[in-house]
């Protein structure tokens, strides 16, 4: 059996909000956005909420009591840092894209 402390929680609390946050922004089908910079921001949201739910993925996979030379397990710990770097860039980036749209426009 495996043990799960509060940040497995957290992190099962978050995998849950991100996919409602997915289903919220696919929800909008039927009304196309109204110019590029919004299209860029809703691909940015999306694209954080995608890459945080491959990171809560790979967290629970090492979980998983695999060999310590495991292949699969190394595997899960490059895919777990590298989403979370990710996720963290296409958060960062929002800001700083909303930053050059309002210095085009000024």
């Amino acid at each position: 059996m495996v043990e799960l402390n509060w940040h497995d929680y957290l992190v099962m609390v978050s995998f849950v909000a991100s996919i409602a946050g997915l289903v919220l922004l696919g929800d909008n089908r039927n009304s196309p956005p109204t110019d590029d910079h919004t299209l860029s921001e809703e691909i940015l949201i999306k694209m954080s909420f995608t890459y945080w739910i491959v990171y809560c993925i790979s967290v629970f996979g090492l979980k998983l009591h695999l060999p310590e030379e495991s292949w699969l397990l190394l595997s899960l710990k490059l895919t777990t840092v590298l989403s979370y770097l990710l996720t963290a860039s296409s958060i960062l980036s929002l800001p700083l894209q909303r930053m050059a749209v309002r210095r085009v426009e000024d």
